[in-house]
């Protein structure tokens, strides 16, 4: 029986905490564990497995994810010798851009060995390696200083777990006063809108990537103002998301036979959970935001 038809419901989880976390590990990086040819085949140059920021509809992939990646970096603001932390650091995408940009030390935690691999390869290629740490480990088994990060990112990453107070908690207690988190990801509007136990979507939360939980946007603040953070900015990303989806399957379009060629079947899954995506994101049955807080400097 597939995970799909076991579980209705990623909110309601019979597992311990621990339980939950060899889920993750496994589930979650299943979808990982493929060529990174392949995503480079899909995503931007970077490869950032996230929604860009469009300003125009014409614009393509690579603009709007570099002025992401930018408009990160800024927000960081990040010195020399600051410790950051990536959680669910995929390919590097964020990490090794603010490597290069910032003379900060950048720590990454994914749950893929290929995603390990490569961001460290990356990192030696561009020079960066010496302030470069990438880990294959789940957060919650992460030891942290406190006050030890002067910022922490999930771009992408926090959707896959479900134990949020205990991963915000970690974090708020590992920044240093003033220090800076952000998120970026995917959310339900508290209106129901739509079937959210659809077949359509217990396959992208199950079958295609794994395990995703998703929250309204007042309950993942919530969460993180309970850490102890103060929200200082959000940012709605939805229609940014469509259009980064769209770019993402006409890409897996231009490239299916070579993707093919790499793992048969997975072109069929990226696809079909993309355009399920797209369509939900159009609706607005599913948002996508930007959210940046910090810990009071008291």
């Amino acid at each position: 029986m597939t995970r799909a038809a076991t579980e209705s419901d990623p909110t309601k989880v019979s597992r311990t905490a621990e339980e939950q976390r060899e889920y993750e590990r496994n589930a979650v990086a299943e979808h990982y564990e493929h060529d990174p040819e392949i995503f480079g085949l899909v995503l931007d140059r970077r490869l950032g497995y996230a929604t860009g920021m469009f300003e125009d509809p014409g614009e393509d992939l690579e603009t709007a994810q570099a002025r992401k990646y930018a408009w990160i970096a800024e927000r960081l603001d990040i010195k020399p010798g600051d410790r950051v932390l990536d959680v669910g650091c995929g390919w590097g995408s964020n990490l090794l851009y603010l490597a290069e940009v910032t003379q900060g030390t950048l720590h990454g935690v994914t749950l893929s060995s290929q995603q390990r691999a490569y961001t460290l390869e990356r990192a030696r290629e561009l020079g960066v390696g010496e302030r470069t740490q990438v880990d294959q480990m789940h957060i919650e088994d992460l030891e942290l200083a406190p006050g030890s990060l002067a910022a922490a990112l999930f771009v992408g990453s926090v959707v896959h777990m479900h134990n949020r107070e205990e991963v915000y908690s970690l974090v708020a207690q590992a920044l240093r006063p003033g220090g800076r988190l952000l998120v970026s990801d995917c959310f339900f509007p508290v209106e129901v809108r739509g079937d959210r136990h659809s077949a359509a979507t217990r396959y992208i939360f199950f079958e295609a990537l794994g395990y995703c939980r998703l929250l309204s946007l007042s309950e993942e603040l919530a969460l993180i103002e309970q850490a102890g953070l103060d929200i200082t900015h959000v940012e709605d990303l939805t229609s940014s998301y469509v259009l980064t989806l769209r770019r993402w399957i006409d890409n897996i379009r231009r490239n299916r036979a070579r993707i093919e060629e790499l793992s048969s079947g997975f072109a069929t899954v990226l696809q079909t959970y993309m355009s399920i995506a797209e369509l939900s994101f159009a609706r607005r049955t599913a948002l996508e935001y930007i959210v940046l807080a910090t810990k009071a400097d008291v």
